[in-house]
């Protein structure tokens, strides 16, 4: 089997369908028996030579990957693992590029969705409000409809998302009011209809605001694991649950942001010390032997 035959029988997303339309035409005619993770790791300088590492694995080696790989589960073909890039290729490639990849985050946090939330809005406001307190993607959020809402039991109804089925999440009394004054448009609870129409209004309700600009993804997912752990103290698994990610370890690696730094370190340890601990006491020992 060709490759351009195992793209047929897989159902992608519209996301990765556009990456295919650009990897179909290197790898189309090769067998998938033939195809090397070497060769696929490869094909992402070919194609995007300026772009990040995570670029590379995201927009060629995921679908490459997800693509063959079904066809292993269809026809029994033969399946491909390809390894990830290591931080030596991803600081290289940055260097090679002049900028710097996985920057670190802000997450959102009450004081800036207070902000945000003066100067937007009711739908960018709410929907703002929804994702911190949920930790739903921009896209789950976009696509919700009257139909996802059950306010009288204090519930929404997530729609399906990266490999995830819908779920009924339950909500905060005050979001549950939100809602149920805020009237659908477009045939939508937040009123948008593709998740590119909120970023330039987003950009523009945090200009008035005089605020940092917090894109809606870090200001609502990544908002809701750092106040939950981070800030509050919530156990990573219950939080981990409630943002509906496989384990807590993804939350913790990706999705919570230290704010403290070393005071907060410094503090724990200080917390911790013993009273007949002192630098003092330690010292003079030493000269005395």
């Amino acid at each position: 089997m060709t490759f351009a035959a195992a793209v047929m029988l897989y159902d992608a997303k519209l996301a990765d369908a556009n990456y295919l339309l650009k990897i179909i035409p290197e790898l189309g005619p090769k067998r998938i028996k033939d195809i090397m993770p070497k060769m696929v790791r490869d094909l992402g300088r070919k194609l995007y030579p300026t772009a990040a590492c995570d670029t590379w694995r995201r927009q060629v080696v995921s679908p490459t990957c997800a693509v063959i790989n079904n066809a292993h589960q269809e026809k029994g073909t033969p399946l491909i693992r390809v390894k990830a890039y290591t931080g030596a290729e991803r600081q290289k490639q940055d260097e090679l590029r002049g900028k710097q990849s996985r920057t670190e985050r802000t997450p959102g946090s009450w004081h800036w969705l207070a902000a945000f939330r003066e100067h937007s809005n009711s739908y960018q406001g709410a929907l703002a409000f929804f994702m911190f307190t949920t930790g739903a993607r921009i896209t789950q959020s976009i696509l919700m409809e009257p139909r996802h809402l059950d306010l009288q039991n204090h519930r929404i109804l997530i729609p399906a998302a990266k490999g995830h089925e819908e779920q009924w999440v339950s909500i905060m009394t005050e979001l549950v009011v939100e809602l149920a004054n805020l009237p659908p448009r477009n045939g939508r609870v937040f009123g948008y209809q593709q998740r590119w129409g909120v970023y330039k209004a987003w950009k523009s309700a945090c200009d008035r605001a005089g605020i940092e600009y917090i894109p809606p993804h870090s200001a609502g997912r990544h908002g809701f694991g750092t106040e939950l752990v981070v800030r509050q103290g919530v156990d990573p698994r219950t939080a981990a649950d409630m943002g509906r990610w496989s384990s807590p370890k993804i939350l913790l690696d990706t999705y919570t942001h230290s704010e403290e730094g070393t005071t907060s370190v410094h503090d724990a340890f200080r917390r911790g010390k013993p009273e007949e601990f002192s630098v003092a006491n330690v010292t003079s020992k030493k000269m005395g032997k």
